[in-house]
Formats: C-alpha cells, structure tokens, sequence
C-alpha cells in the first residue's frame, strides 16, 4: 500500500502538466511541513491523506460516499 503521491500521480489526478504537478507538490509540503513540524517529508512526494485533505477536502478516516 502506497502512502505517498509524486509528481505523476497528482498529473493524472488533476490534469495538470507535470510542472505545475511539482509546484503543487511544493506548495503543499510547506504547509504540511508547517503544520507539522517534527514529521518526517520525502522530496518529491506528498502524503496522500494530506494532498486528498487539502486539494480535495477529504478528512484523513471520513467517508465521503454518501452511505451512512
């Protein structure tokens, strides 16, 4: 099971070039290295828990199906 996304990932997920996949990449790392400071990061990737969290306004655990 994978934790992380790269840069192809998140290309594929949102459609976007592979630059812009490694400015959002960036941009999220600084925040998560911001709001998490003692957490080890990887250069290059993303949690994927943190990228759904804060590009697709998913909860780390919640279900978004609908089902209750």
């Amino acid at each position: 099971m994978r934790d992380y996304y790269n840069a192809n990932d998140v290309k594929q997920i949102t459609g976007c070039s592979q630059s812009l996949a490694y400015e959002i990449i960036r941009k999220l790392k600084e925040s998560f290295e911001k709001k998490y400071p003692n957490a080890i990061s990887i250069q290059g990737k993303i949690p994927i828990w943190y990228f759904e969290e804060m590009m697709m306004n998913k909860k780390k655990g919640s279900d978004t199906s609908g089902k209750n």
